[in-house]
């Protein structure tokens, strides 16, 4: 009888043991109704001054969130956060951005984990947090440097502040946009779309070239 009984058991163990572990596998895609927008975490470095703080979203974010939403057709909730450590006095400056923003994955993922375990918000794989800082993470403007890194495409990006087109260059990034497809446009004047390197003469056009619109919806569409 155990003869007869031992592999419908066998099975019946494997497919449990395959069960749970799918159970408690993160979500690949959005738990959301498609209609639900996509949360940004905008969060503050300690190192932004106020007066910066207050003109963010219109200068830096909206741009980057207006382009976003006509591509897609996807709203975006941003919510913002400040004075909340360790996130917002996290080491960014480091001329190895590479580790740098290794250990700042990690602690984004925390600070994720964090606000859905405090039942704030549903946890979702379509969220970006976003460290906006105040300085460039090594150099500066002037003679050059790292103004912002991202995963291409990923949980979250770090910005400074220091050039308009940061934030919707590091999001471009997150949301699978590349360099490669970055063009300059002329309407009168030159102007770079969000993916191509800045030049301090010329204008930003605050869109994605269209190529990089066609890979960000792509992405997205890809996700529900």
């Amino acid at each position: 009888m155990y003869a007869l009984l031992k592999p419908i058991i066998t099975f019946i163990l494997t497919l449990m043991i395959s069960l749970s572990a799918h159970a408690i596998d993160p979500p690949d895609k959005l738990k959301d109704d498609p209609a639900n927008p996509i949360r940004l975490f905008a969060i503050f470095h300690d190192d932004v001054p106020a007066a910066k703080r207050s003109t963010t979203y219109a200068d830096h974010i909206r741009p980057f969130t207006a382009e976003f939403e006509n591509i897609t057709g996807r709203k975006i909730h941003v919510i913002f956060d400040r004075s909340r450590p360790p996130y917002t006095n996290f080491n960014y400056k480091s001329k190895d951005q590479n580790n740098m923003f290794e250990d700042w994955k990690k602690l984004a993922w925390e600070y994720k984990r964090e606000r859905y375990e405090r039942n704030e918000f549903p946890l979702s794989s379509n969220d970006r947090i976003l460290l906006i800082t105040n300085d460039f993470i090594n150099g500066g403007p002037v003679f050059g440097g790292v103004g912002g890194i991202a995963n291409g495409p990923g949980l979250t990006a770090i910005a400074s502040l220091d050039f308009k087109q940061v934030i919707g260059h590091e999001l471009g990034h997150s949301f699978n946009a590349i360099h490669e497809e970055g063009e300059v446009l002329y309407n009168g004047w030159w102007c770079e779309t969000f993916m191509f390197e800045p030049l301090p003469l010329r204008s930003n056009c605050f869109v994605f070239s269209e190529g990089n619109r066609k890979r960000i919806k792509d992405y997205v569409d890809s996700r529900y």
